[in-house]
């Protein structure tokens, strides 16, 4: 376990292994920098893969009492601080939801070689779904926990029906994790769902990113729908985009192989 602390004096934690080019990956809402665990454990034989722990997140540090917002741009400059203070150079970035989000800050680090976003979208979140998602992000700050009814509503959406109808152990793991979410890491938690879901609409700056950027989304990805990877791939230049089949919205750990072999291959055909 590793920690950096920001300006701010908060600690944000990440784990590296391996040697050779750099791989930086986040993580999505609620989830942690383990999430990327079966893509350590296939790249870290070629790169060095560092996976950051986002604020309230597994071993991080919590925002201040008083803070409700915690947006992209911020969570980006955190992100970007860790980078400067290992002294990494350049990097390739993985992200996956809120990860994905990051991507028109994340593109203006000249340091970026190339970036691979995950079930994600940069657009503004539609205003039907903002509403329920605002609405059980005020439950659970009420609450300062998440009720198995709660949890009951939020799992499916992480995952495919088949894994949902299944109960398969990772969504029983990550069920269980809702359910066991530290008190003192729940208003951070708010904080950052608030500036994920009330972000701005950053769509237009897609244009702009030059370095070669592979799209990546679940074929049965429940809050964000393959149609959202596709209108991102058709508004950046040098990018693709692919679906991984049988995946939802966590496709990396649903579809781990896939995922890795495409990611592989778009490393390989930009080197």
């Amino acid at each position: 376990m590793n920690y950096i602390t920001l300006k701010n004096n908060k600690k944000l934690a990440y784990i590296s292994e391996g040697k050779g080019e750099v791989l930086v990956f986040i993580h999505s809402f609620l989830w942690d920098k383990e999430m990327w665990r079966p893509q350590i454990d296939f790249f870290k034989e070629n790169f060095r893969c560092i996976s950051i722990d986002l604020l309230g997140h597994g071993d991080s540090s919590n925002l201040c009492k008083n803070k409700e917002n915690y947006s992209l741009k911020e969570i980006s400059d955190d992100i970007l601080e860790v980078l400067n203070s290992l002294d990494i150079k350049k990097y390739h970035y993985i992200g996956l939801s809120v990860g994905g989000m990051l991507a028109p800050y994340i593109a203006e680090d000249i340091r970026a070689s190339s970036m691979v976003i995950m079930d994600s979208y940069v657009g503004a979140e539609p205003s039907e779904t903002q509403e329920t998602y605002f609405q059980l992000l005020n439950n659970i700050k009420n609450l300062q926990y998440i009720p198995e009814p709660m949890a009951e509503l939020i799992s499916p959406m992480f995952f495919s029906p088949k894994t949902t109808q299944e109960k398969t152990e990772l969504y029983l793991n990550f069920h269980n994790h809702l359910l066991n979410l530290p008190k003192e890491n729940i208003d951070t938690i708010v904080a950052t769902g608030f500036g994920i879901f009330g972000r701005e609409d950053t769509l237009n700056r897609l244009e702009e990113i030059n370095i070669p950027t592979l799209y990546l989304a679940g074929e049965v990805d429940i809050p964000r729908p393959i149609k959202e990877s596709e209108e991102m791939r058709n508004l950046t230049k040098n990018s693709n985009f692919k679906v991984i089949e049988g995946a939802g919205h966590i496709s990396n750990l649903e579809n781990p192989n896939s995922v890795n072999s495409i990611i592989q291959e778009f490393l390989n055909k930009i080197k």
